[in-house]
């Protein structure tokens, strides 16, 4: 058969016409109970990095996909979510039925394992954590307010300095992902905080226990995922802002964001601004504990039938004052920068005084995912700076600066899924470099570069998934030389590290109710820059610290098992686990060494390693004996133990506990106030007597939040309000991982917080 010019124009046009328009997805969703429409409704492609909303007939619509099998998601507040595997190929039509509950149930887990995964079948324990949690969490930073999720805590210096704990591990343990790509802030100093805002966050995800196999070193204890927000619908422009005001530190604060998408371009950009003065705790202001904070980032995008591909850019700017809890010898007040009782004026001030730190963040990265046919390419790659300084005495010179700059990468290769079956293999890379700016100087200039390959496999049955993969990681750091005064204080090294990391894991269903599940892990974590070369004094923890150059990598086997039931009225889930880390980097002050430095005496802690075995259990309780009452309840406990000397880990939490009742109001969407509810939570904290040598026992306290909120109707757009008073009855208490706790300085007092969220819609979608 032969064809004109014009009859082969005309099936190129239809071609390209395909190419771009790709697949259609549409359908209703309803009430199963009712078979009434559900308006709001939320559609979401989690591999695909698109959704829309279902509009007032609850119908919806999704355009140019790319053919393939991909896991879509259906969730409406008040209803359990739904995850369906739909063929692309074929299916271009479905509908959904939500059924109504009581029970929060968690949503799809992206980045829990390789593979996109419904959390029942997925033998990795990740605790996911939704934008309204973290808004409303009491805490001042990121860091503290995850601190309320069963088995992480924060170090904290203060209310705007924080680093997160997962099983009683952090510092370079911990890895944090914000829009697929690592954060890397010099993550080994006790009072390094993370650059990143929690109003900027849209969905978390916490992995605990090693996750090495996915991200190689430094996620021996687990991994703090902050996930890309849902782009708008297609053919929407909407927007954000999000405001709050705290009566103890005076801590206002705003953000506001923008947002659209057209044809299959995504654009988003957000603004943030917070100022805190010093905090108050039941006994005094905290003089010099207020910040600064700015944040600003935007993204652009495409999503085609061959996937899409985001590009993020991102700015932050913080100063925090440093608390040093040196105290008047009569009056016992804290002493101001000059060494005089700090004055009211001082400790109302929005003035920064010294010592303070001065931290400047900046980083490009991009998220993709091709499909090549049958298969994903995803590719994830950034480049990215940190700017640390610190300031003892003069603004205008930095005693201590450090430059990190930064550039990762990471494709992963998704197979098609054979005969219930699917694999991936991947490669990942990190390029480091740190430049010393200051007079003073703890860890030398350096460079690093980082390798890793890895591959995964997981079989699905109907009601059980297997899972397992392997990975080899290479790291190599060179250190440069540093003389001063004839002297050499830092000596040129290089230092190579490698090590297999290892996971396998089942899931099984029991019943629809009951599932369970097994994962046991290999971690890896090559020692950091500190540890290794460290010779000089750092002021966060007032002593002076020696590196060692023969430390090895620490290695992790940690064993997970998890059951969890879900009913109409009760959700249980406990989770157990035991880890053992061979190598066990510590720093130790061996017959109380002290070395003497311009006339002042500082304890000598040398870094040195051992074996640590590490046990503990989360456990959740909801129960819903009427849809309108909720009962949360968590019980986490962790315990580390370095065998070697016979001694507790420091910067353990204690057995903690919380408590949170909370009454919803159901009432019609469309009065003037909806959906009001109120909450009374109990946070108690054991008493913590398993201490590290420089750590003294923290007494329990039981702490009392209260808060209420409600959905306001403004015109045609409805603002989120909320208020809430933390610790209620002023408790005047000590939290073991305060690193103020040392001067006496207790946590905050009294604090009553009130917060709007008002989206808006500047055009919706058809």
């Amino acid at each position: 058969m032969k064809f004109s010019i014009k009859e082969y124009l005309l099936i190129a046009k239809l071609l390209l016409i395909q190419s771009v328009m790709g697949q259609s997805l549409q359908g209703y969703i309803y009430d199963l109970n009712s078979r009434e429409s559900l308006p709001g409704a939320v559609i979401y492609i989690p591999d695909l990095k698109t959704g829309t909303i279902t509009n007032q007939e609850g119908k919806y619509y999704l355009s140019k996909l790319p053919k393939g099998k991909f896991l879509v998601q259906v969730k409406m507040l008040g209803y359990a979510s739904v995850s369906v595997l739909i063929d692309l190929n074929y299916i271009s039509t479905q509908d959904f039925f939500l059924q109504m509950t009581a029970i929060e149930k968690k949503e799809v887990i992206v980045t829990g394992s390789p593979f996109t995964t419904d959390p029942k079948i997925s033998s990795v324990p990740v605790t996911p954590v939704e934008k309204m949690k973290i808004i409303t969490s009491p805490g001042d930073n990121l860091s503290t307010a995850l601190s309320q999720i069963p088995g992480v805590a924060a170090i904290s210096t203060g209310s705007g300095i924080a680093k997160p704990v997962i099983r009683g591990l952090s510092f370079n343990r911990v890895l944090v992902i914000n829009n697929g790509v690592r954060q890397e802030g010099q993550q080994w100093g006790d009072e390094h905080g993370l650059e990143i805002d929690k109003f900027s966050v849209d969905r978390i995800e916490i992995l605990k226990g090693p996750s090495s196999l996915l991200y190689g070193s430094d996620a021996l204890g687990g991994v703090i995922n902050v996930l890309e927000p849902i782009p708008a619908p297609d053919g929407s422009v909407r927007g954000e802002v999000i405001s709050q005001y705290s009566s103890n530190n005076r801590n206002a604060s705003g953000s506001v964001m923008a947002e659209g998408s057209h044809s299959g371009f995504i654009w988003r950009t957000r603004h943030f601004l917070k100022n805190a003065i010093s905090y108050k705790t039941p006994a005094e202001r905290v003089y010099n504990s207020g910040f600064r904070e700015y944040y600003s980032d935007a993204m652009i995008g495409m999503h085609k039938s061959w996937g899409f591909s985001h590009l993020h850019f991102s700015r932050w700017k913080s100063k925090a004052g440093i608390p040093e809890g040196e105290r008047d010898t009569v009056s016992s007040r804290l002493l101001n920068h000059e060494g005089l009782p700090a004055t009211e004026s001082e400790l109302l001030s929005r003035d920064i005084f010294t010592p303070f730190q001065d931290i400047k963040h900046r980083k490009l990265s991009s998220v993709s995912n091709f499909i090549l046919g049958k298969n994903q390419l995803r590719v994830n790659a950034g480049i990215q700076e940190n700017i640390r300084e610190e300031y003892e005495s003069e603004e205008s010179e930095a005693e201590l600066g450090m430059n990190l700059r930064t550039a990762t990468a990471d494709v992963r290769l998704h197979f098609p899924e054979r005969n219930s079956i699917s694999t991936a293999i991947g490669i990942s890379g990190m390029i480091q470099e740190n430049k010393n700016s200051g007079e003073e100087l703890l860890i030398p200039d350096y460079d690093l570069q980082d390798a890793g390959v890895y591959f995964n496999i997981k079989k699905s049955y109907s009601k059980t998934s297997i899972n397992a993969g392997l990975r080899y990681d290479t790291r190599t750091m060179e250190s440069a030389a540093h003389v001063e005064d004839s002297a050499a204080i830092f000596l040129k090294q290089t230092f190579n590290f490698g090590n297999f990391s290892a996971a396998a894991g089942l899931s099984y269903s029991l019943s629809e109710k009951l599932s369970m599940r097994l994962n046991l892990s290999r971690g890896y974590r090559a020692p950091n820059i500190s540890e290794l070369t460290a010779n000089g004094i750092h002021e966060g923890l007032y002593r002076f610290e020696t590196g060692n150059p023969t430390l090895k990598a620490e290695t992790s086997v940690q064993a997970d098992i998890g059951f969890s039931y879900d009913s109409e009225h009760i959700s249980i889930a406990a989770d157990l686990f035991a880890n053992r880390i061979n190598n066990f980097i510590y720093a130790r002050n061996e017959g109380n060494e002290v070395i003497i430095i311009d006339g002042e005496e500082l304890p000598r802690f040398q870094y040195v390693q051992g074996t640590v075995e590490m046990k503990g259990f989360e456990f959740t309780l909801d129960f819903h004996p009427h849809e309108d009452i909720h009962f949360e309840n968590t019980l986490s406990f962790v315990d580390g133990r370095n065998t070697d000397i016979g001694m507790s880990l420091p910067y353990i939490p204690p057995l903690t506990i919380v408590n949170e009742l909370r009454y919803d109001i159901h009432t019609d969407k469309k009065k003037k106030i909806s959906d009001p509810y109120v909450k009374l939570g109990v946070h108690s904290r054991l008493k913590q007597k398993k201490i590290d040598q420089f750590e003294t026992i923290t007494p329990g306290a039981a702490v009392i939040n209260l808060s209420a909120g409600a959905n306001i109707k403004l015109s045609n757009q409805e603002m989120n309000m909320f208020i809430s008073v933390n610790n209620l009855l002023d408790k005047a208490y000590y939290d073991h991982l305060s690193r103020l706790k040392a001067a006496g300085i207790m946590e905050q007092g009294i604090n009553i917080t009130a917060g709007i969220s008002l989206p808006f819609g500047i055009k919706n979608p058809k």
